[in-house]
């Protein structure tokens, strides 16, 4: 297998830009996974999974189906366009049934056919009441799960609230099939609605961002995978870097194996680990490469590279809401120089402006004006751009 040949292999293995969608590359995630798996089968009881985004919602939807192969999945993804009636005639025709039949002849071997939902349940695509989706998920006389991905695109009360009744009516008349809802949301409420008649029926199962184990273990299953080795050192670096996101475990990843593979070498090195640093920077989102350069573009020498980027490396409360104090501390630790909250305060509220893309919103704790990242994955980032800061050295910090 030459270079080329061996680095198309490795995109297969680490996906930062596409969710996982095999269980055998799956990491982590067990507690949540264990949780859905025994609320499907609960009568009545329909999963709700929720969290920031860049979590691995969408990779652990992906997987439930193979999880669970005894029963029909099917998983479909909303968008901003979509209303009730659109989300399940999409269902209706994405779920498909195998069964057997026999065949014409004298073989006497069965045929195996294949029919949509919409087919085997007779469903007419302009009958998408709640009541009348219902009814149609009552016919089915095995269990099944319907997961609804990118549930928060769906915005409306009015879309909320039918989705609501069909729980509601599902869980009281069809005790075979679950509702599995996926979104990007603080709370449940405010995925789902607030909606009473059917609290009893929601499971919360929250993600988390991921632990410095599951984020090593995305790291060395990759690893273990490609044949390439690693040392424990190179290891404990990725969940630091990674800031609890598996989309920057499996860019790690990915600009590690590559690293070794244009060095021609069998396992990874600290060096390697620079290299793959530096490629991980080059492709990195456009998002955040972009509004790193806006938030720190002056005309002359400035400290505001280094202090966006010590605002990744910021002690944070559990919302990711950080202090000047706390960046001022970060700034020390990381780059070995003492500043005063006064020197960082402006940088930090211009920070806060469209103009310098507004990175970082102000969150008032107690009265007292605080931070956090507009986008949580942002945060990453800058510990990536610390480190080329810093000539590729990481600092000694403890996250």
């Amino acid at each position: 297998m030459n270079k080329y040949q061996r680095i198309a292999q490795v995109n297969q293995v680490f996906t930062p830009g596409y969710p996982v969608s095999h269980q055998d590359m799956f990491a982590g995630r067990m507690e949540q996974l264990q949780r859905v798996v025994e609320t499907l089968h609960a009568p009545g009881r329909h999963p709700v999974m929720f969290g920031q985004r860049g979590v691995g919602k969408t990779s652990l939807a992906n997987i439930l189906g193979q999880v669970l192969q005894e029963m029909l999945s099917v998983k479909v993804s909303c968008d901003g366009a979509d209303t009730f009636a659109t989300v399940w005639n999409r269902v209706m025709v994405t779920a498909s049934v195998r069964f057997k039949q026999k065949a014409l002849g004298f073989t006497g071997e069965d045929s195996e056919r294949s029919l949509t939902l919409s087919q085997v349940l007779g469903h007419d695509p302009t009958s998408t009441k709640p009541a009348e989706i219902a009814d149609l998920l009552k016919r089915m006389n095995a269990p099944a799960a319907v997961i609804l991905d990118e549930f928060d695109k769906l915005t409306t009360p009015e879309i909320k609230a039918q989705f609501a009744d069909l729980i509601k009516i599902v869980s009281d008349t069809a005790p075979l099939i679950t509702i599995v809802i996926v979104g990007v949301a603080e709370n449940i409420h405010e995925l789902v609605g607030e909606h009473e008649s059917i609290q009893r029926n929601l499971v919360h199962v929250e993600l988390p961002l991921m632990s410095d184990s599951e984020i090593q273990t995305i790291f060395t299953k990759g690893l273990d995978r490609l044949g390439i080795g690693y040392a424990d050192s190179v290891v404990t670096q990725v969940p630091m870097l990674a800031g609890g996101f598996p989309h920057y475990a499996h860019l790690l990843g990915l600009a590690s194996a590559k690293a070794v593979i244009h060095g021609e070498a069998t396992a990874i090195t600290h060096a390697h680990f620079d290299q793959a640093c530096a490629y991980a920077l080059a492709d990195a989102v456009e998002k955040y490469r972009d509004a790193f350069a806006r938030a720190t573009a002056t005309t002359q020498a400035s400290r505001y590279p280094r202090i966006l980027a010590a605002c990744g490396h910021a002690k944070t409360d559990g919302r990711g809401v950080f202090r000047a104090t706390d960046v001022v501390d970060a700034f020390k630790a990381v780059f070995g120089e003492a500043l005063s909250v006064q020197a960082v305060v402006p940088a930090l509220g211009e920070f806060l402006s469209d103009e310098r893309a507004e990175v970082l919103k102000a969150v008032s704790v107690a009265g007292r004006q605080c931070y956090r990242f507009s986008d949580p994955m942002m945060r990453p980032y800058c510990r990536l751009k610390a480190m080329e800061i810093l000539g590729l050295q990481p600092p000694k910090l403890q996250h």
